[in-house]
């Protein structure tokens, strides 16, 4: 949980980003800090009670909405999380992260299948059963954790932690202060992006081991971003809709990298000597196409270069 910064040591970057008061939109009614970030947090524990039937019942659909809706929250407790009771925001924050984490291989495996069966994937005939019977096989255990997880003491209690946040919402004194409060936390997130982009680069320039991981790490900052930017919409000038698609654009390059490693990852479990000759060369074949995505860093940063302004 991050502590707002006093009002002085965000000016420079109000100004940088064109987020001073003269380029704000009105806030009608007078609305707190309080009000303008609850209406996001509601939004998105409405998403999460809707889907719990739905994700006992193992429907597929509700995935990645659910996820969505955790990243909101979880990227909203940190940019604004001096709205909410410290410690409550913490407790919250991780509780979601387990359900999130939960949720991610389920996930994972819908974007692995999705790949594989795209119309100008290398995928062959010859590999394409191989890989629906892991993934399938996988599945069933993903799906199993999920449901033994969320439907568990501490999956209720997760639930009843949602219901309690949307009603009766745990804010500080901090959520009185005015709705345009919001725009400095969002020039604050911008600024921690460009500053993971530029590690991501340094450790690119040096062969760094980390690159991979720094990158990933600049995905969620240009989440985290996009995020704070859709919440705080109401106090934003006319730019705001285009930075939103500009940093939607960015996370789908550094995604597209991130999706290349997960699918190596994947592969590389698969024991190709159980394989007939055909599928394990075929699969070789995919292996090393998708290698070679997985470490294209230099293409990656020139796409962000491209997209990051």
């Amino acid at each position: 949980m991050e502590d707002w910064a006093d009002d002085d040591d965000l000016l420079e970057d109000e100004r940088r980003h064109g987020l001073g008061d003269a380029d704000r939109a009105p806030v009608s009614g007078g609305q707190t800090l309080g009000a303008l970030v609850h209406d996001y947090v509601r939004t998105q524990c409405d998403v999460l009670r809707d889907s719990r039937e739905a994700i006992a019942a193992r429907d597929e659909s509700v995935v990645h909405p659910a996820r969505v809706a955790i990243r909101r929250l979880r990227a909203t407790l940190r940019t604004f999380g001096s709205v909410y009771d410290a410690e409550d925001g913490v407790a919250f924050a991780d509780e979601l992260r387990w359900a999130g984490n939960l949720l991610g291989e389920v996930r994972d495996l819908q974007v692995l299948a999705a790949r594989f069966a795209e119309e100008d994937s290398p995928t062959s005939a010859a590999a394409q059963p191989v890989l629906a019977a892991e993934i399938d096989r996988d599945r069933v255990h993903a799906w199993r954790t999920v449901t033994d997880g969320l439907g568990s003491p501490r999956g209720a209690a997760l639930f009843d932690a949602v219901s309690r946040w949307r009603d009766h919402p745990p804010f500080s004194a901090r959520a009185e202060r005015p709705a345009h409060h919001a725009a400095k936390l969002v020039a604050k997130a911008d600024s921690l992006l460009r500053k993971r982009l530029a590690r991501a680069e340094a450790a690119a320039d040096a062969a760094s081991a980390e690159t991979g991981m720094l990158l990933h790490d600049a995905r969620k900052a240009a989440k985290r971003h996009r995020y704070a930017v859709e919440l705080a919409l109401p106090v934003l000038d006319a730019r705001a809709e285009e930075t939103i698609e500009r940093r939607r654009a960015l996370q789908d390059a550094l995604g597209a990298h991130q999706d290349a490693v997960v699918a190596l990852a994947f592969l590389e479990r698969i024991d190709l000597d159980a394989q007939s000759r055909e599928a394990a060369l075929a699969l070789q074949d995919l292996i090393g196409y998708t290698r070679a995505g997985a470490e294209d860093v230099g293409g990656v940063l020139r796409e962000t270069e491209r997209l990051r302004t």
